[in-house]
This record gives structure tokens, C-alpha cells and sequence, in this order.
């Protein structure tokens, strides 16, 4: 086991300091802070095959669903076992706290049935922020107090997005108030405080979901099944860029970039190999304040199988992840969310569910609607978990950046448990599209034949690899 060290101190930097104090101010008061929301009347625009613009919409108030049907195990009652989520009932979303990323995550709802999802509650430092986020997105209630939206009885769930060190704190408030949650990643800052957030999610019957988005897009489906068909042959390694330059203050307040950035490439190695990695080696580099700014990883599978996960905050990489088997290999260019898959043979389009004017704060973002399908459709049947990202999977990357912080000299002073034992893999994902892809009419159907198979392409060994300076594909920001 490595030696611990102090833990990170994230409050070092000024403008840290200075946002908790804003926090502290604006929402530790016990008032009451709710108001009546008027929203003002706009033109949306929605894309015309899933509703249209002359469509008087009502607003249903149903049972509230927090209420399942026996324990988390316990399946509404159907005929297969399983709620018809065609059937109209709306899951109410509450925004803590409004951001940009939640901005995003209201435009992707937007272009849902409204049937479906209906923001009802927002909550924002400043009044004023809230109520152009309500106004935008006909928001009924806005708060400037965290408890106050977790006391309201017409949320179901709520989206959880502020800085990565209150995650876990917020997570624990709203399943306090019998709220489902689907909370940014990472879902808390060690390996400790999630398996507590899960085992009390798991004790209330609440559903918990770290935002791992990426899982549910119709690419990463499309990417499982050439997988579980055996297009590749056995994949025997996986390679992943993310570099974007970020300020050193902001990056402080995420905690750094194998935190912000090393996640996508971790999850999507899970993806691909679908079990526990045996062996984990992590370099990078430290700024003054002990932030890491760039770093390598490398996880070792079994049958000599890897992946090498490359990330930096100083300068921009190719940002492309490469899979490849004995007899094939996948490229995804902006792999945290892509829309395209390329072979030497062909490149596979996954186009965005929205017109090409479509504005978002980061790039692709508007595909969190597969996600917000997913949640509402594993609350509706009484899960407690998705199966597109569970909560042995949360543990397994929390333990995973626990080992690379202590590597990188950054040990968070807490034990590094044994990583998830063998007979603890995780099951293949269904075959089947989900209800996520059919409400938007999406069609993942192969594009090459039952019999083929896709040609390798050459990849360096990570001892060979090294960090590419070519200018990559336009993204908008972080992801």
C-alpha cells in the first residue's frame, strides 16, 4: 500500500476561498427563500418530430413517483414486470444549483416530450440567477437556498452540478429530503464517501446516478455491440487523449485534471473490458499549489490487456480515443461524447438529436437527453441504480482515483480499499436500444455486414506513446 500523505488542500486558491464564503452567505441561511415563479411567456423552438409548436401543453400533477411499488428491487406492476414508460408520467426535475452545466442539461430536456420532463424547481446563489434560468426553461419555483428546494414536495429528482468538493454533501441533503439524484462526476471526492452516499441511497430506496453520460449515447451502444459481436476480434488495448487548456484557479476548483479529465478515459476503459483492472501506474505534473495538471495512466487487465489514458489542462491534445482488437480498431474523436466513429474502412455518424443552430455551453451536451431518458425510465420501474453506469462501478472509480492521487503524490489521507474482486464483473449491458434512443426516433442499426470485420490499425505500446501537440477538433470547452 502507498504511503498516505495530507490531502488535497483545494482551498488554497483565493478565488476557492472567496466562492465558499459566497456559498456560505447565500445559501446557510435558514429563511425561507422560495418565491412564486411567473415565467415569462417565449417561442421555443423544439425539433417538430417530437412535438409541435402549436401543442397546448399541460402540466400534469401526478402521484408523486419517489413513492415505489415495494423496495428497490421491486418492479412496478406490469406484464413483463417492468412500468410502460411510454405511458405519460412526468418526472419533475429540481436544478441545484443553476450553472452552466445545468443550463445545458435544461436545453437537452428541452428537446424531450414535454410530457416527460418538466424542470419545476431551480436554485441559484443570486435571485437574479435563478429567475433568467426560469424564465428560459418556465421554471414554476426558484430558491436561493439549497434545503429549501430539497423541501419542496414537487421534485422528484434533482440534477446536481456545483464544484466537485460539494457533490457529495448536496447528494446527501436531497436523499435526506427522499429526492432522487443524478449528481455530476465525480459523485464525491473519495472512495469512502461513496460507498457512504450509496448505502444510503440504497437503505431509503432512492435512485442514484453519477452522471456518466457518455454511457448512454447511441456511440458507445453502437461501440458494445462490435464488442459483444466479436467485429474487433479480442480488443487487447484502448487510448485516450483529453487535453484543454484551463486556468490554473479553475482547475483548483475541480480538483485537478485527473478528476475533471481522467474520468471519461477510466469509464471508458470499464466500458470496453467490463472488469476490474489489475494493476494501475500514474505519472504527471504538480503546479505550485499541488494541482495536477497533466497526467498519464496506464491500467493493466487481465490477458495482457491495457489502456493508456493521457490528460492535460496545458495544452490542447488530439482528444481521441482508440480501441483496438486483433482484428480492428474503432476511433472516437471527442470520445466523452462522440458523434462519429471512424474505421479505415468507413466513419459511422451518430448525428445530434437536434438542429445544427442547437446552442450549448460545452460540446455535445445536448445528448444528455439520452440520460435523462435513462433516469426516468429507472425510476419509473423501481431501480435504485442504471445499469449503464452502477453503483459497483462508482465505487470502482473512486477507488481507481484514489490510487492515482496517491501515486501522483496527492493522497487524499484516507485507505485505499483492494479494487472489486474478480467475481464482481460487470454484466454486458442489454442488446437492446433503450427507450432513450426510440423516444427521439434514433436508429443504431450496424451499417457494415453481419460477417465483416473492421481493419486494424496501428497503435504505439504507452511506453512509446507520447503526448500529441496537433491541433485537434473544435470543442467548445470542457467537458
Amino acid at each position: 500500500m502507498l504511503k498516505l500523505i495530507q490531502p488535497i488542500d483545494l482551498l488554497m486558491a483565493k478565488s476557492t476561498v472567496r466562492y465558499f464564503q459566497n456559498l456560505v452567505i447565500a445559501f446557510a441561511s435558514k429563511q425561507h427563500s422560495h418565491i412564486q415563479h411567473k415565467p415569462q411567456k417565449q417561442q421555443k423552438k423544439r425539433i417538430s418530430n417530437i412535438v409541435n409548436d402549436n401543442t397546448k401543453i399541460v402540466w400534469p400533477r401526478k402521484l408523486h413517483i419517489n413513492q415505489f411499488v415495494g423496495n428497490s428491487n421491486t418492479k412496478s406492476p406490469s406484464n413483463n414486470g417492468d412500468v410502460d414508460v411510454n405511458v405519460e408520467t412526468t418526472l419533475r426535475w429540481g436544478i441545484a444549483p443553476v450553472s452552466l452545466m445545468a443550463d445545458d442539461f435544461g436545453a437537452a430536456l428541452s428537446i424531450l416530450p414535454p410530457q416527460r420532463h418538466q424542470i419545476v424547481s431551480c436554485v441559484a446563489a443570486y435571485r437574479s440567477h435563478a429567475e433568467a434560468f426560469a424564465d428560459k426553461y418556465n421554471v414554476e419555483n426558484i430558491y436561493t437556498s439549497f434545503e429549501d428546494l430539497a423541501n419542496c414536495p414537487n421534485v422528484d429528482v434533482v440534477y446536481i452540478s456545483p464544484l466537485n468538493p460539494l457533490h457529495g454533501e448536496l447528494c446527501h441533503l436531497m436523499l435526506n429530503h427522499d429526492k432522487h439524484v443524478l449528481c455530476e462526476k465525480p459523485l464525491c471526492m473519495t472512495e469512502d464517501q461513496v460507498r457512504q452516499l450509496i448505502s444510503k441511497a440504497q437503505a431509503r430506496g432512492l435512485f442514484l446516478m453519477e452522471g456518466m453520460w457518455p454511457r448512454c449515447v447511441p456511440a458507445y451502444h453502437y461501440l458494445r455491440k462490435q464488442i459483444l459481436r466479436n467485429r474487433l476480434g479480442e480488443v487487447s488495448h484502448v487510448h485516450c487523449t483529453l487535453g484543454l487548456p484551463v486556468s490554473q484557479s479553475k482547475l483548483a476548483l475541480y480538483g485537478g485534471v485527473a478528476s475533471d479529465f481522467g474520468i471519461y478515459g477510466l469509464q471508458l476503459a470499464l466500458w470496453v473490458f467490463r472488469e476490474p483492472p489489475q494493476r494501475v501506474r500514474a505519472t504527471g505534473k504538480l503546479n505550485e499549489e499541488d494541482i495536477d495538471v497533466t497526467a498519464d495512466i496506464v491500467l493493466e487487465f487481465s490477458r495482457n490487456r491495457w489502456a493508456h489514458i493521457q490528460v492535460s489542462a496545458e495544452e490542447k491534445l488530439e482528444n481521441k480515443a482508440t480501441i483496438t482488437g486483433k482484428d480492428g480498431s474503432i476511433k472516437m474523436t471527442n470520445y466523452w461524447c462522440p458523434t462519429r466513429l471512424t474505421t479505415d474502412r468507413e466513419n459511422i455518424d451518430f448525428p445530434l438529436p437536434v438542429d445544427d443552430g442547437f446552442f450549448t455551453h460545452y460540446h455535445n451536451r445536448v445528448s444528455m437527453c439520452y440520460e435523462a431518458e435513462e433516469v426516468r425510465k429507472c425510476i419509473l420501474n423501481g431501480c435504485n441504480e442504471s445499469e449503464m453506469f452502477n453503483h459497483k462501478e462508482s465505487i470502482l472509480l473512486a477507488n481507481l482515483m484514489d490510487i492515482i492521487y496517491n501515486q501522483l503524490g496527492l493522497g487524499r489521507g484516507v485507505d485505499i480499499h483492494t479494487p472489486i474482486l474478480e467475481d464482481e464483473k460487470f454484466q454486458d449491458p442489454s442488446e437492446i436500444v433503450g427507450e432513450a434512443f426510440q423516444s427521439l426516433g434514433f436508429d443504431i442499426t450496424t451499417t457494415d455486414g453481419d460477417e465483416s470485420t473492421i481493419p486494424a490499425s496501428d497503435n504505439k505500446k504507452p511506453e512509446e506513446s507520447c503526448s500529441s501537440k496537433q491541433s485537434g477538433p473544435k470543442v467548445l470547452g470542457a467537458p
